[in-house]
């Protein structure tokens, strides 16, 4: 049976497909029109690289899994629909955050479509006033009025009691049913974020109604193309959690970032094979570098991560985006280059590419300099054009800075590294660890390009990249369970939450998590749990500062925890996963045969520094056998990316067939 693994990303849809044994990777450029459509272009790869028609193939596997950009885009370009927001009155200008100017509004909730309801939950989660009847239809009516096409409800302390929200609800189904064209699709935020901290509800509550009319009739579409092509199974959706779902246990803010995750996920995965305590992922593709820190063995994920500047309150894998990818618009800006944010997509793309591009980019810097030839991206399936790149360095840098296009070209490579190694130095500065203690993971379809003058920034000793690199974030997909997450409120202002009311909780998150597992096709028995505590510590802080913990499930709740040897510490707030597994592929070790030295393919002129090009060694990433060494400079050449060996470093073929850079 094969599984198959479909990543959409900004400029190109990767797919990594294996029978079990063998591997098959797929890259096509994405269709923004219609994801749909990239996806099911990739699908189809597949079957012909295992020499299947499509309808035998798609009977033939047993999971599929996608990771989309569909909600990232609407956030970024701001392509929503209008959403009104009903809060509990006197909250409708800082929907319960410390500023009185929440970057929410405005931006994806007009202030115009913020109404206020008069109700009201204490602090120990009872009902003291209930929502007024033609309050609440006044509203609604005002809404409506004014353009929105979804409302979100979101009232303070709801997650500790939603029955207020509730209210709202049936107060607003009984005047406008579902059977009504003009029924009002409404949100409800203790249904879509049930943490404590009422404003990233709100922020979560107002975003997944932003991208839930485009996120639904997408996934759906895929699946229904699927099912229409012979596919019998469910299509799993990536969540930025790290796990994945069906489409209809799916919410949509769980999209958001979940290739990047998935990458994670999978160097997470590979790191713990290769017995890597402390890694640098960094997953530099067409539009974005995707930057995390895999820390003593973990993946961490944040309960409270942010969106474009948003609080929000579901968990996502820590992962940071910079506009550093080789889609990167280079610019000579007042003197001086600069180096993105702004990327040319799929759509154009790179000048080099021939379809319109007019600005300069970092692939085409990398044309320019010859580390990738014209006539071998994408295996031949796309033919550059060096020549264009080379007259857009020429007017949009060479010229204005006054030098050289070669010159022009190395400096945007180095101003690259030079913005890659800053973003990464910034987020392990206060880790307690000097980069010299970590291992750099370099993949996406750019990365490997660029490593190691990032290592040589950094200090990082040695870099891994991998020949599955450039569709990495698909590899990574084939590493995700089912995951589900449960999060709850338990501590109170007047003091410490009870042991009972702790157990009481978890025990409702577990039934929760049993019965959702059970409709996702798993038995009690092969479901995993973690739980996770986010504890308060005031004594330690003086300011109540929270710090998740981890507990192990098979010592909760039966046995006590050290942390409660502490009288002042609280529980504030229960996370419960849930996991089932799917089917996963990992590298085997590789037997190491008679070891010859590796072959070059041919040679090829490249710029290595501004002085003169040279004769540089090039190899082919599939004539490479394990145990194979190859000395800079050289450029190692795949269907799908390079790998750039400078002089200093030395490249090896690893057990597992992963690439091994090391600084000589």
């Amino acid at each position: 049976m094969y599984t198959a693994n479909v990543d959409i990303g900004g400029t190109f849809t990767d797919g990594f497909f294996t029978d079990g044994v063998a591997i098959k990777t797929v890259k096509v450029l994405t269709t923004p029109h219609d994801l749909t459509e990239c996806f099911m272009q990739c699908i189809t790869g597949a079957a012909e690289a295992y020499q299947r028609d499509l309808e035998a193939f798609l009977r033939d596997t047993s999971t599929i899994r996608l990771s989309t950009t569909v909600g990232t885009n609407l956030l970024v370009e701001r392509s929503g629909p209008k959403v009104g927001l009903m809060v509990t009155e006197g909250f409708e200008s800082n929907l319960y955050g410390d500023s009185g100017s929440p970057l929410i509004l405005d931006r994806y909730v007009p202030r115009g479509l913020v109404e206020g309801v008069a109700e009201m939950v204490d602090e120990d989660g009872r009902v003291v006033v209930a929502p007024d009847k033609e309050a609440v239809l006044a509203a609604v009516r005002h809404l409506l009025h004014e353009g929105a096409r979804m409302i979100v409800v979101s009232l303070r302390r709801a997650a500790s009691n939603p029955a207020n929200e509730w209210t709202v609800r049936e107060l607003v189904r009984e005047r406008y049913p579902v059977h009504y064209l003009r029924s009002v699709p409404l949100q409800l935020g203790s249904e879509i974020a049930s943490g404590s901290d009422d404003h990233g509800r709100t922020n979560t509550s107002v975003l997944n109604a932003y991208l839930h009319g485009d996120m639904a009739r997408a996934l759906y579409r895929a699946e229904d193309r699927l099912r229409d092509a012979g596919y019998m199974h469910p299509l799993l959706v990536v969540h930025g959690n790290g796990g994945c779902a069906r489409v209809a246990k799916t919410t949509a803010i769980q999209t958001l970032s979940s290739g990047p995750a998935a990458a994670v996920h999978g160097a997470w995965a590979v790191a713990e094979q290769l017995g890597l305590s402390r890694v640098v992922c960094a997953d530099m593709g067409g539009t974005s570098l995707d930057i995390a820190v895999i820390l003593d063995g973990r993946l961490s994920v944040d309960l409270r991560p942010t969106v474009e500047g948003i609080p929000l309150s579901i968990p996502m894998v820590g992962v940071e985006s910079v506009g550093a990818g080789g889609g990167s618009i280079v610019r000579a800006v007042d003197g001086r280059l600069a180096v993105g944010p702004e990327s040319a997509g799929s759509t154009p793309g790179p000048v080099c590419y021939g379809r319109g591009g007019q600005r300069p980019t970092v692939t085409d810097a990398n044309v320019v300099l010859g580390y990738i030839h014209p006539d071998f991206f994408l295996g031949g399936k796309i033919r550059l054009d060096p020549d264009r790149a080379r007259q857009a360095f020429e007017r949009w840098i060479a010229g204005p800075l006054a030098l050289s296009v070669a010159e022009a070209a190395l400096e945007v490579r180095r101003e690259t590294a030079l913005k890659m190694a800053s973003e990464i130095a910034d987020r392990i500065r206060n880790l307690g660890h000097p980069p010299s203690e970590y291992a750099l993971f370099s993949y996406g379809g750019a990365g490997p390009l660029h490593a190691c003058e990032v290592a040589d920034q950094l200090g990082f000793r040695e870099v891994y990249a991998f020949p599955f690199g450039s569709v990495f974030s698909a590899f990574g997909i084939n590493t995700t369970d089912v995951v589900h997450w449960y999060t709850k409120p338990v501590g109170q202002s007047t003091g410490k939450v009870s042991w009972d009311a702790l157990r009481q909780t978890v025990k409702q998150l577990r039934t929760q998590a049993i019965r959702d597992m059970r409709a996702e096709g798993f038995s009690e028995d092969g479901i995993v749990f973690q739980l996770q505590l986010t504890v308060v510590y005031p004594r330690a802080t003086g300011q109540g500062s929270k710090h998740p913990v981890l507990v192990n499930w098979t010592s909760f709740p039966q046995e006590p925890l050290e942390l409660w040897a502490d009288q002042d510490v609280v529980v504030d707030a229960v996370a419960l996963s849930a996991r089932g597994s799917v089917p996963h592929w990992m590298p085997p070790i590789r037997p190491r045969g008679p070891l010859e030295p590796a072959r070059p393919t041919g040679e090829r002129i490249v710029w290595w520094d501004p002085g003169e090009a040279r004769p540089t060694a090039i190899f082919h990433r599939d004539g490479l056998a394990v145990g194979q060494r190859i000395a800079g400079p050289a450029i190692v050449e795949g269907g799908d990316t390079n790998y750039v060996v400078p002089g200093g470093w030395t490249m090896e073929v690893e057990d597992h067939g992963y690439f091994h850079f090391v600084r000589n």
